[in-house]
């Protein structure tokens, strides 16, 4: 995942300031585009149909996820608040054991927060990188690359809880 930090940080710095220096409070559809591509994600923007916010469709490894973009002004279209969410279908029903697993993710890990989808046999897991009040660039590419590990942590996690049951 370091290709996609130093992608997304490249994208953010590439002014030739320091990107401690500058601070920003949104992102535009077309430097989240182009920073996942730079990534090597192959990013498939869409929109929200009713709030005309972008919608990313991407992967991480094999992963599939998605980003929805929040707090979205424009045109051109800027936002501030960017969440990062995968849902993993379990291929069996929910157990006890798997609600301690989620609670357990979400006690224990810092970043990400876990949770189950209600009336499936699904979990998932979820990044919210909040950018309104203003954060440098550098702050942006830390976090834009800190999603693939709360995906792995949340992945053992939940490996280990089922090994467990």
């Amino acid at each position: 995942m370091r290709i996609f930090f130093g992608a997304v940080f490249a994208l953010l710095v590439s002014t030739g300031v320091p990107a401690s220096a500058q601070t920003t409070d949104t992102i535009t559809v077309d430097e989240l585009e182009l920073a996942l591509t730079q990534a090597g994600l192959e990013p498939k923007m869409s929109e929200d149909a009713v709030t005309r916010a972008p919608v990313v469709f991407a992967k991480l490894g094999e992963i599939s996820f998605n980003i929805r973009a929040r707090d979205c002004d424009g045109p051109p279209v800027a936002c501030g608040t960017l969440v990062f969410f995968v849902n993993f279908d379990l291929d069996r029903q929910l157990v006890h054991s798997d609600y301690r697993v989620i609670n357990s993710f979400n006690e224990k890990q810092v970043f990400g927060r876990a949770y189950i989808v209600e009336n499936t046999n699904q979990v998932g897991v979820d990044y919210v990188i909040e950018l309104e009040g203003g954060v440098t660039k550098d702050h942006v590419a830390r976090n834009v690359s800190r999603w693939s590990d709360v995906v792995a942590a949340f992945l053992d996690r939940l490996g280990a809880g089922q090994a467990n049951s």
